[in-house]
């Protein structure tokens, strides 16, 4: 059985460029799709990455310059046996998850995203299915399924759910995390409440001194 992972290969994470350079955005977002496809390999699947440019990965990698939408659907044309797409930001992800989803009766299960998007789907039948992200694309998933006569069950988990687009979804993977990626960021982040918030920053106790700006922005 089949997991497809989108992943972007340039300019990766580009919203969390206000606190992280390009350098660590593209360590991060390789760690990441590193803790999930570990853990789909662990779960029993095998990875496709799904790219638009050329990509060394140790994977099934395909490539396709078409737009995601397109992409994914071209895929599903083709595909008879069950497949899974998810999305390579939601590092918190455990085998668990996955298993569940995988035991699920339903024709398909949609996992979603905070802001009404998808985060991972498991489709038994893809030859009837297609798929349409961005938007309220959990909705439009839901309905799609609907229209196609298929059987949906909603997934509710906050692991599967905590997609790392933002700087404050960090704050999710620092304290939450168990893979490689949480580790990394935690070699030089650091937690910040001195607002009563929790808010990630830059720990420059962790950075080498080369590389350390001129006052901490970190709280002890």
């Amino acid at each position: 059985m089949k997991a497809v992972v989108p992943f972007k290969t340039v300019n990766a994470k580009s919203r969390l460029a206000e606190i992280l350079t390009a350098e660590e955005r593209e360590r991060l977002a390789r760690l990441m799709l590193d803790d999930i496809t570990g853990a789909l390999r662990e779960a029993g699947l095998q990875v496709v990455l799904l790219t638009t440019t050329p990509y060394q990965y140790d994977a099934e990698v395909v490539v396709s310059e078409k737009d995601l939408n397109s992409s994914l659907n071209d895929f599903l044309s083709t595909e008879a046996e069950p497949v899974m797409i998810i999305m390579a930001d939601i590092p918190l992800i455990t085998v668990k998850n996955i298993r569940d989803m995988l035991a699920s009766p339903a024709d398909v299960v949609i996992s979603p995203g905070r802001g009404g998007g998808t985060n991972v789907q498991y489709i038994k039948e893809p030859r009837k299915y297609h798929v349409d992200y961005y938007g309220a694309s959990f909705l439009d998933h839901m309905r799609i399924a609907e229209d196609n006569g298929l059987t949906v069950e909603f997934f509710d988990s906050f692991n599967a759910s905590s997609d790392i687009d933002e700087p404050q979804d960090l704050v999710e993977l620092y304290i939450h995390g168990r893979g490689r990626a949480a580790e990394y960021l935690r070699s030089f982040m650091a937690l910040d409440v001195s607002n009563g918030r929790v808010k990630i920053v830059r720990d420059v106790q962790k950075v080498p001194e080369g590389r350390r700006p001129g006052r901490s922005v970190a709280t002890q």
